[in-house]
């Protein structure tokens, strides 16, 4: 047994070897020890900021860290150079761990324990999920006997108010409010909003302030201005808390521009908190985000006698997450690059201050002072040393907990080489922004997504497309003069329709079925104002057409009713429209109709309760949720999963005529989670094309330069306990579009659907 473990261990040594040589190889001597000791960092990095329990190292801004660490790192000459390097970063608050020489065997853990452990506790770190610190999150991380801060938020803690748009159509529109805040870190932070709805459920003019986030602790007026559309019916406007910490607002102020270009004001009710209820709350304002508290208070308002003061909750927690975690003497030995290697204690006794271990020759309190000089807060991606932390960030977040690799094919490590390469090549943000796309888009995950305010300056084409028959097709179109339906678009800016759609699928995450639905979403994106050169095919003619890029919202092939009989007691329900409420008032009509077709060609509206009026039995599946339990780096040895399902019970009346589902590449999540009732139970056909593949709570990293970071963090899989992910839930009558049909503006899905009915 001793021969075959050793021979394994040879043999796991000898890959890991040849890999590094071969994402390595293409590169200069000199590059190849600067990517080797980017490497090297980054897996320590991760190693000792996820798994490593000492007090001092909790207790370290890492964000900071990685910015300070891969400027140090990244010129060492040499193995020797880069170990004193790596030495003199971590061992000032990891001072039990040990970097030394791979072909050299490490020394015995230095854990300075005492004779007598009697009433000393154990510290060590527990995962579910993994908790990264942005709001209320089902992810938790914590150290078990310390005392972890949780917040109670869910994401972002809204303050809103609307009224009626009609009198102030085609109109511009101003909104003020003054704005204070106590945030620190990235992702936290105060913004106003303003919102203008149109008919048909169509987006009007947004915009959140995500460009420019509320940060000051200082009282300063901030402003948004838009456009009223001409079939305007709402105007929603606020402030919010996003992630942690707390925002006063006080003041706002509405306004139009009247015909003489002045602006007049429009009534706001309560605009400067001075009304509140028993409770504190202020009067005419909506404010219910869970897990934030909202108070007038008194305290040094921006005008008059009170302001309004936004906050998230934090608790106190000192348990476990679950039974297991690791014991102290429990190290990992792993293998960083540059010929270094590591040894990291993964469990530490404490005293009553403090996690044991103490290095007399690495000062903690230099170590602080210089991280506390460096400002990363108004840092950009144009800096080389936070594009690389970046990096190092994300990639080890995916490393360690991202659920999905054991189905995903990718050489990760190869990855990381290649993604560090890119941010050193790179030197502006638009570059990084790619850069960080391409490395989500290797993890295949339709969650998986990079957002930063420069989105904001892209706009699309005025036209929807569809791949069709093999083919780039228009669909639907703001201008059918211009851009008719049935249109073949053949080339856009010189390339290619179809090489444009895999060019873009290069930067999207997911299934090949979601990458395509993305990519014909995002069709001809570009720097708003820009012009797209089209050479388009209608009938036998091909035509050179010019598209502006000014378009931001939502176009349909064809507006569809919430609910509808279409014909002799056939009923159609829009699952992406219609609410629970409406559908319900209804049931009785679906329950005795000859058949029901639902579309869910989309995203569910809080409408699955559905569902239970179709089940002939209670649902027993309740594993297919499954959120991962972590104590060791790597995903190896993962100790468990925490398991749930929807535990769905049947209602009356249950619809008793043939039931047909409409979906395809669009539906995903919740949607998903839906539709996997329907192909568990059998209680319908399903028509029309896979679901996206992913599904599963989403986890954020918010990264330095005010990039955010989007993926799956729990793994889902069918209710079989099959493969979900990537897969989908696949029709049992798949249904392809015809251009003839796109000409006709005819649904072949819905057409297929009818026709199994009347079967």
């Amino acid at each position: 047994m001793k021969l075959l473990k050793s021979r394994l261990f040879f043999f796991v040594a000898l890959l890991f070897v040849f890999v590094t040589l071969w994402v390595c190889h293409s590169l200069s001597s000199s590059e190849k020890q600067e990517i080797q000791n980017l490497r090297a960092f980054t897996k320590l990095y991760g190693y000792v900021k996820h798994f490593h329990p000492s007090d001092e190292a909790s207790q370290i801004d890492w964000n900071k860290f990685a910015v300070y660490g891969t400027e140090k790192v990244k010129n060492a000459k040499n193995r020797q150079e880069l170990k004193t390097t790596l030495e003199e970063l971590f061992l000032p608050f990891a001072p039990t761990i040990q970097i030394y020489y791979s072909n050299e065997k490490p020394e015995e853990p230095k854990l300075h324990l005492p004779e007598d452990t009697y009433g000393l506790k154990v510290v060590a770190w527990q995962h579910f999920g993994v908790g990264l610190g942005g709001g209320r999150s089902i992810y938790r991380s914590i150290r078990i006997n310390r005392e972890n801060i949780i917040a109670e938020g869910s994401g972002f803690g809204t303050v809103n108010q609307g009224l009626e748009a009609v009198a102030h159509r085609g109109k511009e529109i101003r909104l003020r409010a003054s704005v204070k805040a106590d945030v620190s870190g990235f992702g936290n932070q105060g913004q106003l909003w303003l919102r203008v709805d149109r008919e048909s459920k169509e987006r009007g003019f947004f915009d959140n302030m995500a460009d420019r986030p509320i940060t000051s602790e200082e009282w300063k007026e901030y402003e948004i201005q838009g456009d009223v559309a001409g079939d305007a019916v709402n105007i929603v406007f606020g402030c919010f808390l996003n992630g942690i910490g707390q925002v006063w607002v006080d003041e706002f102020q509405l306004s139009v521009k009247n015909e003489k270009g002045e602006w007049e004001p429009v009534g706001i009710k309560n605009p400067g908190f001075e009304e509140e209820d028993k409770k504190q709350k202020p009067k005419d304002w909506h404010c219910a985000s869970p897990g934030y508290n909202y108070q007038v208070t008194k305290e040094e308002p921006y005008k008059g006698e009170k302001s309004l003061l936004i906050a998230c909750r934090m608790r106190r927690f000192k348990g476990k997450l679950f039974d297991k975690h690791p014991e102290v003497g429990e190290v990992i030995n792993k293998e960083l690059d540059a010929g270094l290697s590591c040894q990291v204690p993964l469990a530490l006794y404490s005293g009553e201050n403090r996690t044991l271990g103490k290095s007399d020759e690495y000062s903690l309190e230099e170590l602080a002072a210089k991280l506390d000089a460096l400002d990363i807060s108004k840092m950009t991606a144009d800096n080389e040393y936070l594009r690389l932390a970046d990096v190092v960030i994300a990639w080890n977040v995916f490393q360690h907990f991202y659920p999905y690799f054991d189905v995903v094919d990718v050489n990760w490590e190869k990855e990381l080489t290649n993604t560090l390469k890119e941010a050193l090549e790179g030197t502006s943000e638009k570059d990084f922004f790619s850069t960080l796309k391409r490395l989500v888009a290797r993890i295949q995950d339709g969650h998986g997504g990079v957002y930063h305010e420069m989105q904001m300056e892209f706009a699309g084409l005025p036209f929807k497309v569809d791949w069709v028959e093999n083919q780039v097709v228009i669909t639907a179109s703001k201008d059918e003069e211009k851009y008719q339906k049935g249109d073949v678009i053949l080339t856009i800016d010189g390339v290619k329709a179809e090489k444009a759609l895999m060019n873009d699928e290069e930067y999207i995450s997911g299934s090949p079925q979601w990458k395509r639905f993305r990519s014909l979403a995002q069709f001809g994106y570009g720097d708003e104002g820009t012009v797209a050169k089209l050479e388009i095919k209608r009938g036998d003619e091909i035509l050179e057409v010019e598209a502006e890029r000014n378009f931001r919202g939502l176009i349909v092939d064809s507006e569809k009713p919430n609910i509808e009989e279409l014909e002799n007691n056939i009923y159609y329900v829009n699952l992406d429209k219609a609410p629970m409420k409406e559908i319900s008032e209804k049931i009785d009509a679906l329950a005795q109709a000859k058949g029901v077709i639902f579309d869910l060609r989309g995203y569910p509206n809080g409408n699955h309760q559905v569902i239970c009026h179709l089940l002939e039995e209670k649902d027993t599946s309740v594993a297919w949720m499954r959120i991962p339990q972590f104590i060791y780096p790597d995903q190896e040895n993962i100790v468990g999963y925490r398991e749930s399902g929807w535990g769905l019970t049947t209602k009356k009346p249950r619809i008793q005529g043939k039931v047909v589902f409409l979906t395809d590449g669009r539906a995903i999540s919740y949607a998903e989670s839906f539709m996997s009732f329907i192909e568990h139970y059998k209680l319908a056909e399903i028509v029309g094309q896979p679901t996206a593949g992913t599904n599963g709570n989403v986890n954020v990293i918010n990264l330095p330069g005010n990039f955010r970071v989007t993926w799956t963090g729990m793994k889902v899989v069918k209710h079989d306990g099959s493969q979900h992910h990537l897969i989908g839930i696949l029709p049992t009558v798949p249904v392809e579009r015809t251009v003839k049909r796109v000409l006709e503006g005819r649904d072949e899905f819905l057409e297929k659907a009818l026709e199994i009915i009347k079967q």
